[in-house]
């Protein structure tokens, strides 16, 4: 089985922003323009929900910023000249891009340290200076002692000597004297590397209460340079919601957030059509597909979970529901489990994703609601094996009698997984299709990857 969650790694980076494979490119090269334009102590909110694409896409800016600066050495020269023949389709030549230096800070990943400052600062020098222990000067290395020792009331000088700083600590009597000696730690990085500083936060909302109020209040306090800009990739409604866990229900999240962020900015949607052409995907052919999409429109899912989503129907249903006429509506004729196939299928493991209880809920004939609201969505000669001879979902047709789709999705969803199927009744006719007492078993299976027909090399 293959993913197609397209991770951020140095070459997915590069090669997402040169192809557009989600369509996003453009924006990229927006937001760069926005943090070109800032000249004092700045923070910026990146608004967009879990798994839409934040992380990639705050790498991708920094990826270009990077680009542009010529003080830093990189890794890729290739990669390098790629990202700036990119610039040049989307940055004015008249418009140059300020020198600056981007740093990539995973909060979720260091939630569990003391103090949030000491890690930030941490990633601040290394993500400056890789090479920090023969790069940086003594001085920039007793600042940062100085600080860990206020914070954490440890002295640490033998542990800067194996990263050549033999300064004694200064003590600090106060968060001035703090904040001071955080900006004097900047200023002392920066010149030789960029005009402003970037840091972006990223995966906060994920993070601790405690640690993620302490992250934010630390910051507002102690990190007032006029050279750095922050960049929050956050989920903001996630955000709130684990702030008031931290201050209590009736706290005014939104409005404490307010107070850290001077741009709120919604991340872009995915350009869906790019990404489908990016992994082979059509929603307009195969019956199947064409329920796929309409299973990621209810869900409104985004692209992590459309990257765990489809392989899996894939490789579950493919191989019975792909053949050389699968655009005709009326391929399958009346076999009740192709149809299950294409239909419940599609929608079981996309609730697995979406919802779990509504999944349960589903399967145990309680809530068909979302195979009626996916159904209003598609042609519906799509469901036509649900009628019988004489009948038209068409309220037009005065040739054959009306049948209201929603009233025969209700009958057909009662047969499979109402529970009225077994030794009693065996078998249940719904328009030209016939189910039998086993299908509500073969669908689950079949959804589970376990049938003879999956194929897990799709």
């Amino acid at each position: 089985m293959k993913t197609y969650e397209i991770l951020p790694t140095d070459e997915n980076l590069v090669q997402t922003l040169i192809d557009d494979t989600i369509g996003r490119t453009s924006d990229v090269f927006r937001f760069v323009n926005i943090l070109n334009s800032i000249d004092c102590c700045y923070s910026i909110a990146l608004d967009g929900r879990w798994g839409s694409g934040k992380t990639f896409f705050v790498k991708q800016a920094k990826l270009v910023i990077e680009a542009n600066n010529a003080h830093l050495s990189v890794k890729n020269a290739d990669a390098r000249k790629k990202v700036l023949t990119s610039c040049a389709k989307f940055i004015p030549a008249d418009r140059e891009l300020q020198p600056q230096v981007c740093v990539y800070y995973d909060a979720w990943e260091n939630d569990n340290d003391e103090d949030p400052i000491l890690s930030l600062i941490y990633t601040i020098l290394t993500g400056i200076n890789s090479d920090y222990s023969f790069s940086i000067g003594k001085d920039v290395l007793s600042i940062f002692a100085t600080i860990v020792e206020f914070l954490t009331g440890r002295n640490i000088a033998e542990i800067l000597k194996e990263l050549r700083s033999e300064s004694p600590l200064d003590s600090l009597k106060s968060k001035r004297e703090l904040r001071e000696k955080v900006n004097e730690f900047f200023d002392s990085l920066l010149p030789e590397k960029g005009n402003r500083l970037i840091i972006m936060v990223d995966e906060l909302d994920r993070c601790k209460p405690s640690y993620a109020v302490k992250l934010l209040e630390r910051i507002k306090h102690y990190f007032t340079n006029d050279r750095i800009t922050f960049v929050f990739s956050v989920n903001t409604y996630e955000l709130e919601k684990t702030i008031r866990k931290y201050y209590g229900n009736d706290f005014d999240a939104s409005r404490y957030l307010d107070r850290f962020f001077d741009l709120h900015i919604n991340l872009p949607p995915a350009n869906w059509k790019k990404y489908y052409e990016s992994i082979g995907f059509s929603n307009s052919r195969y019956q199947v597909d064409i329920i796929i999409d309409a299973v990621i429109k209810e869900f409104r899912f985004e692209l992590r979970e459309v990257s765990k989503f489809f392989p899996k129907v894939k490789a579950a249903v493919y191989s019975e529901t792909h053949g050389k006429t699968c655009y005709e509506y009326s391929l399958f004729g009346c076999d009740s489990l192709n149809f299950s196939l294409r239909v419940f299928v599609p929608i079981l493991i996309g609730l697995e994703i979406h919802d779990s209880v509504q999944r349960r809920n589903f399967v145990d004939g309680k809530f068909s609601e979302p195979l009626i609201s996916i159904a209003e969505q598609v042609d519906v000669r799509l469901f036509s094996e649900l009628l019988a001879d004489g009948e038209s979902f068409d309220p037009n047709d005065k040739q054959h009698k009306y049948i209201k789709l929603e009233d025969r999705l209700k009958r057909l969803y009662c047969v499979v997984f109402g529970n009225v199927l077994g030794d009693a009744t065996p078998y249940e006719q719904v328009g030209q299709l016939t189910f039998r007492e086993d299908i509500k078993e073969r669908i689950i299976r079949a959804a589970g990857l376990l049938t003879d027909y999956s194929d897990y090399t799709v």
